[in-house]
């Protein structure tokens, strides 16, 4: 025997249970821890006064003339709509549009990741298809297992996360996620209602997340919570 104090499993539960994502080995404790419209409207009546002013076959002539002044009547005038929207150059919101999309795809996910594990968590339930549409492996793997240890013990999960999350890292198939969760949490055992120790008050934890790419749909594949590690809504 080393004189390490041992303790059943039925009174003291790992944090991991209590905090999705918790991967650190936590020692159990029973205490509390201008236009071109316009342009375009003048060279019209130009053409007009001299057609009144001629007769047909000269009206002809001229409007021959006209056509090949601006490069034949097939042509565009110079400066047309036509040419300038063909010589504009690619809006700069498009591009910012189509990152600020996925930008908020990520965190969508990332919220809804904690949302399935919030509702799995409230019965046990390592089947809840809300899982598997959020989370992948290794991420998947981890919390069905917290999951299914908890159901055998018959302890289930209450409280809420109240999530912050900013992305540090971004590519087309991977992203990071930092937040400071508020989260209110605890395991009590099903039958009782009695809480699972050691009990943890309400606080402020640090969330590191990886989301990657599956099947077209943001998912979380990793992610590690470290216990009152940061300062409120950061």
């Amino acid at each position: 025997m080393t004189g390490r104090e041992i303790v059943s499993d039925s009174l003291c539960v790992p944090k991991e249970r209590r905090r999705w994502g918790q991967t650190n080995p936590v020692v159990c404790r029973r205490h509390i821890g201008c236009s071109v419209q316009d342009s375009h409207h003048s060279e019209r009546q130009h053409v007009n006064r001299i057609a009144r002013g001629m007769r047909p076959a000269a009206v002809l002539f001229g409007l021959v003339l006209f056509c090949g002044a601006v490069s034949s009547c097939g042509g565009s005038v110079p400066g047309s709509a036509a040419n300038n929207k063909t010589a504009r150059p690619t809006p700069p919101g498009a591009a910012s549009s189509s990152a600020g999309s996925t930008r908020k795809a990520v965190l969508s996910a990332y919220r809804a990741g904690w949302l399935a594990f919030e509702s799995a968590l409230a019965d046990a339930n390592p089947s809840d298809p809300d899982l598997s549409q959020t989370m992948v492996n290794p991420e998947l793997e981890s919390v069905r297992a917290n999951l299914v240890s908890d159901r055998r013990q018959g302890i289930v999960g209450e409280g809420k996360f109240t999530l912050h999350p900013k992305i540090s890292a971004l590519s087309s198939s991977s992203a990071t996620v930092l937040d400071c969760a508020y989260s209110t949490a605890a395991l009590v055992y099903e039958a009782t209602g009695k809480p699972v120790l050691p009990i943890t008050p309400p606080e402020n934890d640090g969330v590191t997340s990886t989301l990657v790419i599956n099947n077209g749909t943001w998912k979380v594949s990793k992610q590690t919570v470290t216990d009152g590690t940061c300062a409120a809504g950061s």
